[in-house]
């Protein structure tokens, strides 16, 4: 599965995601993945950040993998969209969005069968959104994924969790099934106010035909 977890800000989506993978406690209870043989990949949102600015950009991935050859090396930084001689670029030098992709690239390089990925495509152009939408929906392993893009979130999740008050709602199905749900939802809400709208007008009304009522025969005849 291809789980997203959807929900305003501040509703705890990545405070979910630090939780799953032990980065953070949680005040009560437990929080942890399966005992058995799952190999969990994270992305966080500040990612890039940890990069170290002073080398180039192929440096860096020799560094995770050693034994590659240099034609396996540029051929992966071109699949991120690293070609030429932006490979020999300093990090350091690099857009918000290519140290993202690097960043990307580095946490794609560790056998993984569960990647972890809060807010993915932050600083991303289309063509590398594209990139990474492309090796989501042919990855053999699980996601859990938080983004505010919805457009991608359409295109890789095949599961909805809504945070909403604390307590976590699955919607069996991907974005599209998840906004019609929550389409049918709103219609429900409104047809109940509605309903209970009106029923509180026909309560008023009795109200005041009884009270008329009891008026007329508390007159004197």
């Amino acid at each position: 599965d291809r789980i997203a977890f959807v929900g305003p800000n501040g509703a705890g989506k990545s405070t979910l995601l630090r939780l799953v993978m032990g980065s953070e406690k949680p005040d009560e209870g437990s929080a942890r993945l399966g005992e058995h043989n799952v190999i969990a990949g994270y992305f966080e949102q500040n990612q890039a950040e940890a990069l170290d600015l002073t080398k180039t950009v192929i440096d860096t991935l020799f560094e995770a993998v050693p034994d590659w050859t240099q034609t396996q090396v540029r051929s992966l930084l071109g699949s991120f969209c690293f070609s030429n001689e932006a490979v020999f670029k300093e990090v350091g030098k690099l857009s918000g969005g290519e140290k993202a992709r690097l960043a990307l690239a580095l946490m794609l390089l560790s056998p993984c069968n569960l990647l972890v990925l809060d807010e993915p495509t932050n600083h991303l152009d289309i063509p590398a959104k594209q990139m990474l939408e492309s090796a989501l929906q042919e990855y053999e392993g699980a996601a859990l994924i938080v983004s505010h893009d919805r457009y991608f979130l359409a295109q890789v999740a095949n599961k909805i969790v809504e945070i909403k008050d604390g307590e976590l709602l699955l919607y069996r199905g991907d974005y599209a099934y998840y906004q019609q749900k929550k389409q049918e939802e709103l219609e429900l809400l409104q047809t109940s106010e509605a309903e209970a709208e009106k029923e509180a007008k026909r309560a008023a009304n009795r109200l005041k035909q009884k009270s008329k009522a009891e008026s007329r025969r508390k007159r004197p005849g």
